[in-house]
């Protein structure tokens, strides 16, 4: 491996390639067990071969293990990744491999009522407080977007704002929180 670290320094497509074939896999596991998402993970993977064919005239000669470098700087790209990714309360939560049909039905069941307490308790809202909560929420908005949206100054957005989270206090705003829609 060491010939095809110092053959990829030198521009060998076909090295590249094989290094890439013979690493995806357990670079993808190893990304995985620091990030539960596969998306990200293989984002992380594409980014990485990227960078290293990008830079493959700086590389140093000597590294005895490729593989161990590569995942060194995987970890690094998926740390950056993470770093200035929105955090999702899912993140932190692991699943098991595989739910039985009851497990899925009951989540499915549980997501559904959480929805519709949600849309309840967003119902309870003036029009104002709605619209503003679905840009500011929903739709990831600043507050300044939102002000030049609806013609408002950012202080009245602020404050409508602050308003219906009064009004969602307790239950609503706390499912709110946990479906991570507050990130």
């Amino acid at each position: 491996m060491e010939q095809a670290w110092l053959d990829i320094r030198n521009g060998d497509k076909q090295r590249f390639i094989m290094l890439y074939d013979a690493l995806y896999e357990p670079l993808f596991h190893y990304a995985l067990s620091l990030c539960k998402d596969r998306e990200m993970v293989k984002e992380c993977i594409h980014l990485l071969f990227c960078e290293l064919w990008e830079s493959r005239e700086r590389l140093p000669e000597d590294v005895r293990d490729p593989k161990f470098y590569l995942f060194t700087w995987l970890k690094r790209i998926v740390f950056r990744q993470l770093k200035s990714a929105p955090i999702m309360v899912s993140d932190f939560v692991e699943e098991p491999a595989e739910e039985s049909f009851e497990d899925q039905q009951i989540a499915m069941e549980q997501a559904y009522e959480m929805q519709q307490k949600l849309k309840e308790a967003l119902a309870k809202l003036t029009k104002k407080q709605q619209r503003y909560i679905d840009l500011k929420f929903f739709q990831n908005k600043s507050y300044e977007e939102i002000a030049a949206l609806e013609n408002a100054a950012v202080r009245t957005v602020y404050n409508v704002i602050y308003e219906a989270i009064k009004n969602l206090r307790g239950q609503a705003f706390l499912l709110l929180l946990l479906s991570g829609r507050l990130w």
